[in-house]
């Protein structure tokens, strides 16, 4: 009697917190407390990072490469190849840069939530790309011209099923060698990078204008809409100091001068088809950057251009999302803008508060927020303005791939975001026993397979239960310093739900191999070094089946079922049939409850 009692009761419970908040909700997440219903979405992609050639096991505890021996030669300039696809760690492990096979991926992932039937909602209008194509450390500029020209073709083939526009920005890794960007408008390189998104259609017209001036631009992706995509490395404190740098030697195979890609005026730098190209490895560790007093106070007038576009923006009544690669703030300890860059930003943002909705940035492969801050007449500080900075699709900082979903009301006021996330390790042990994945991936066609391990990580609302207003996020900000739960939810987001600082094949290695270079070798390959025996003991199989049960137990339920007696059995299967059917009603009542809700002018409209 009294476990029927309680199962009454529960549904009871379900009623009043399920039923009763739907039934009273007031607006949410607008300005205002004034309704806010999604009309339209786009998606955020940054950070890819691809590594042409790319082998799991080699580097992998080493530079935070996986590349074969012959491409880690900083000396020598290798023809260019895709390497075959990987058999361990096909996807991509962490701590290294991903193979082109994780891009075809996350593409097809999008894809298939871009065209998933949702009532009332169509494709995304538009993926904004937030910067950085090839992997870290590549040996010559022909590597990085040849990375980039290939990532480009693929993400503006792959694209056209997600949205109808690509928007992509420059990262500090689309440079040769990393952070290397000349202050002349209409360089050489920055040229050559724009006419690679012009050959594939990606811009045109003023957009490339302005891109290939100095890699930023204004659009209009939908009326009332501007996207202001500015290039922020030339801001950074990491400029490379390239004619004060020291230089190495790199021969270039004899080939590569026959590419067709060095004919031409597309050629990206003078003398760069010859193995007299030289340049230092080792320039951005031994900090060879151009002095911020050195350099000029606005880049290409960016500044100034920005200005009069978010006038222009003010005066059409429009709003404006600001999109870069490097974001305002810190950076594991160090601070990414020249003071007066951070201060020109800062005062921009400010002068400018009242349209510009959100500032999207990468780089940092991290999942985090910011604000940019005013003071109140008082001496008080207050949040202005909502920067959103997306982890990437490369693991190599030890996070797991992922890309976002932004849901977007009438008068262009960001409603939430979804971050989908693709978990490495578990995806590289699944595609192993999958025989139909093991021959798509043979022909590079694995994504038919892949997809389907990407996941939604989290929804920002839900999550938090705030929106991404700068009071909004102010208030969250204020809570994550009182609330150790709500603190250890944003950074288990942040890093994309990985644990420890190791790919999962290395703790596996540690627990079978303590002489160092055996633990060493299994750790590069991902695998044993000998096949486990098929000789397994009765007690070993026994073991095994009781770890395959316990591992299909929700992780929550504590519940011992060994120390359940047989008289308690039948009580517990009346139990779990009252569960059952209170799990019913509930699903009926609350389908009543949200159409009720629905039918309220004031309350916030979510997408199912």
């Amino acid at each position: 009697v009294s476990l029927r009692f309680w199962g009454w009761i529960g549904w009871i419970g379900w009623i009043g917190l399920c039923c009763v908040p739907a039934l009273g909700k007031s607006g949410k997440g607008g300005k205002g407390g004034k309704q806010l219903k999604i009309s339209y979405r786009f998606a955020q992609l940054t950070d890819v990072h691809i590594e042409p050639f790319y082998n799991p096991e080699n580097g992998h505890l080493k530079g935070d490469v996986c590349r074969i021996p012959e491409a880690f030669n900083k000396s020598s300039c290798i023809p260019f190849q895709v390497e075959p696809e990987a058999q361990s760690y096909p996807l991509g492990r962490l701590n290294c840069d991903p193979p082109v096979a994780l891009l075809r991926s996350v593409m097809e992932h999008m894809s298939r939530v871009a065209n998933e039937k949702k009532k009332g909602m169509g494709r995304p209008e538009f993926v904004i790309f937030t910067g950085d194509i090839p992997s870290h450390q590549l040996s010559c500029q022909y590597h990085q011209a040849r990375v980039i020209e290939l990532v480009i073709q693929m993400m503006a083939a792959g694209m056209k099923s997600v949205a109808d526009k690509l928007y992509p920005a420059m990262g500090n890794n689309d440079y040769f060698p990393n952070y290397n960007i000349s202050f002349e408008p209409n360089n050489d390189w920055q040229q050559y990078v724009a006419s690679l998104y012009a050959r594939e259609g990606v811009l045109q017209g003023p957009e490339l204008e302005t891109f290939a001036k100095g890699g930023f631009y204004v659009t209009s992706p939908r009326p009332g809409l501007k996207l202001l995509v500015l290039n922020t490395v030339v801001w950074s404190q990491k400029v490379l100091d390239w004619s004060g740098a020291t230089k190495r030697h790199v021969t270039h195979h004899k080939t590569i001068a026959d590419e067709s890609l060095y004919k031409g005026p597309d050629a990206p730098l003078p003398g760069a088809d010859t193995s007299g190209w030289t340049w230092d490895e080792d320039a951005v560790e031994k900090k060879a950057f151009i002095s911020c007093d050195d350099r000029p106070r606005d880049p290409y007038d960016q500044l100034v251009w920005a200005r009069k576009e978010l006038e222009a923006a003010r005066d059409a009544k429009e709003k404006v999302i600001i999109a870069g690669h490097v974001p305002p703030g810190d950076k594991v300890g160090s601070n990414n803008f020249c003071l007066q860059h951070l201060k020109d930003l800062e005062d921009l943002t400010r002068d400018f508060a009242d349209i510009i909705e959100v500032q999207l940035y990468g780089d940092h492969s991290n999942d985090e927020f910011r604000m940019i801050w005013d003071k109140n007449e008082d001496g008080s500080a207050e949040a202005v303005s909502a920067v959103l900075v997306s982890a990437g699709v490369t693991p190599r900082k030890h996070c797991n791939p992922s890309w976002r979903l932004f849901e977007v009301s009438d008068d262009h006021e960001l409603v939430d975001f979804t971050q989908y996330f693709l978990r490495l390790a578990d995806t590289d042990i699944a595609l192993k026993m999958d025989k139909k994945w093991e021959k798509l991936h043979a022909e590079g066609k694995d994504e038919q397979v892949s997809w389907k391990f990407w996941q939604k990580q989290y929804s920002f609302r839900e999550q938090y239960g705030v929106g991404l207003d700068p009071d909004e996020l102010e208030a969250l900000w204020l809570q994550l310093q009182k609330n150790p739960k709500l603190l250890r939810a944003y950074l288990a987001h942040m890093f994309s739900q990985t644990v420890g600082s190791n790919d999962y094949f290395d703790y596996i290695c540690d627990m079978r191999y303590l002489d160092a270079s055996e633990n060493e070798e299994c750790s590069a390959k991902g695998a044993l070094l000998e096949p486990p025996s098929e000789a397994i003991s009765m007690s070993l199989r026994s073991n095994l089946q009781n770890v395959q049960n316990r591992a299909a137990l929700d992780p929550f339920d504590h519940v011992d079922f060994a120390d359940v007696s047989d008289t308690e059995i039948p009580r517990l299967a009346a139990l779990i049939t009252s569960l059952a059917v209170n799990v019913v009603l509930t699903a009926l009542l609350l389908r009543s409850c949200l159409q009720k809700s629905r039918s309220f002018s004031n309350g916030y409209l979510a997408m199912a």
